[in-house]
């Protein structure tokens, strides 16, 4: 079919957006087939968000700006790969009831208002019928939202903050810097912001984790970080704690996880690699090991037959190594260390660590489980 009658003149686009800027955005739950194209146009633009599908990873954080100039932006970041989005611009129209991106290359380029949601489609245009078809219905991100993503992490971690929460319904956030504050802000509050010094630790009646009690010049406040698997309803992502606020007589309640977790520093022994154990006698003196230095951002250790080194930065729930170097001593066995290097240069890997155990994860399986050493 003609790609004119296809697409909007961008100059009536133009006009039609300029028209409609001083009023709300148009509601997209009418269905589609009783939407014009200038409809679909003005309920498309804003910010849309979720999570889709990934062949090799563990989901792709999506976001796509539809702007008013008939721009968009879209932003990917592989989970599980790189905290590094990949960044994608150009111009974009409408037809025939669908939005459609002006990209060079392949990939998804078309999507369809459905209720609230902007639907993916499929790289001929149609709908994606499978069991996880739903992964590629985006939501509309509201603007006062707190935003769930690695650079907000990043961020953070390089403001010194070691533990950071947010929730919604409403919009919150919570920082713990432990050498100095916390800061609890409720968003859509004038008088929603708490600062205060970081009190004693309690340890909860239940479950892993700490409590916080403090008593303020605007009331009480206690705090609940519980080593918890909580979900964020509405980024999706999952996060390894589950918080509880209590402010006076709120609860709020949200999601959030170490930034920067010090159990990781010291030195660690190889127990198991690849789902196998390691028995610490097949290599005398030499085993396995990561030593880890948070105030250096370093790492360092033995494969059980070289020395390594190279640079690491936790943040949030994983880790980044950097390029890992080794001495280039032959041994009997190299099984373990070309296992090891593998694994560890140049990767980022998801972590879980305790007092007495860490284990590596990658593409959302443990791949290696240190124990704590000398």
């Amino acid at each position: 079919m003609n790609t004119i009658k296809l697409l909007l003149p961008i100059g009536i686009f133009l006009l039609c957006i300029v028209a409609a800027c001083s009023t709300a955005p148009t509601s997209v739950s009418q269905s589609n087939a009783e939407m014009s194209n200038v409809e679909v146009a003005q309920a498309a633009v804003g910010s849309w968000v979720g999570t889709i599908p990934c062949a090799d990873c563990p989901g792709i954080d999506y976001t796509l700006d539809l702007n008013p100039d008939s721009t968009y932006r879209e932003r990917l970041v592989y989970q599980g790969r790189s905290a590094t989005p990949f960044v994608q611009s150009g111009t974009w129209g409408v037809g025939n009831g669908r939005v459609q991106l002006n990209k060079q290359g392949t990939g998804n380029n078309q999507f369809a208002l459905e209720g609230e949601a902007l639907v993916m489609l499929d790289n001929e245009g149609n709908r994606i019928e499978s069991q996880i078809a739903d992964a590629y219905r985006l939501r509309r991100k509201n603007p006062d939202e707190p935003e769930d993503s690695p650079k907000l992490w990043r961020e953070k971690y390089e403001r010194g903050i070691e533990f950071a929460a947010i929730g919604n319904e409403p919009f919150w956030s919570l920082e713990v810097d432990l050498d100095k504050m916390i800061e609890f802000r409720v968003l859509d509050e004038e008088d929603g912001s708490v600062l205060t010094p970081v009190p004693v630790a309690e340890e909860p009646e239940a479950g892993e984790g700490v409590v916080y009690r403090v008593q303020t010049v605007t009331g009480n406040l206690e705090i609940r970080l519980i080593k918890e698997t909580c979900v964020n309803t509405m980024s999706g992502r999952e996060l390894p704690y589950t918080v509880t606020v209590l402010k006076d007589d709120m609860e709020y309640r949200g999601c959030g996880m170490y930034l920067r977790d010090s159990r990781l520093d010291g030195t660690w022994h190889l127990a198991e690699l690849q789902a196998k154990a390691i028995n610490p006698k097949d290599f005398g003196q030499n085993q396995p090991t990561l030593d880890i230095s948070l105030a250096e951002g370093r790492v360092s250790g033995s494969t059980g037959c070289n020395r390594i080194t190279g640079t690491l930065e936790p943040i949030a729930d994983r880790i980044n190594f950097g390029p890992i170097a080794a001495t280039r001593m032959a041994c009997p066995d190299m099984e373990v260390e070309n296992q090891m290097l593998k694994l560890l240069n140049d990767r980022e890997l998801r972590y879980k660590v305790s007092e007495e155990w860490l284990e590596l994860i990658l593409d959302g399986k443990g791949v290696m489980m240190f124990k704590r050493g000398e």
